[in-house]
């Protein structure tokens, strides 16, 4: 995955960006990504967010189920929109 696709909202950033990461590294390089990143927003001024981690983890989920960047999108979309997450 080279580049998020356009129109996405913040949460679905989050989620394709770990998936994308735990894909071409690995689940556990996406987790440092995700809090390192959620790191800098609490100490450099950003917006930190569990609602962030949560897109991350549901993104490591995604990449671990479907293993096809082709379908990480649609993954994610639906793990985002579920209830309870």
């Amino acid at each position: 995955m080279a580049a998020l696709p356009p129109g996405l909202n913040d949460l679905e950033k989050h989620c394709l960006a770990s998936a994308g990461i735990a894909l071409r590294c690995s689940p556990s390089e996406a987790w440092l990504a995700g809090w390192g990143k959620e790191l800098q927003d609490a100490l450099g001024g950003g917006d930190a967010s569990r609602r962030d981690l949560d897109a991350n983890r549901l993104g490591r989920q995604c990449a671990a189920e479907h293993g096809a960047p082709e379908a990480l999108a649609d993954c994610c979309r639906r793990a985002l929109a579920a209830p309870g997450d």
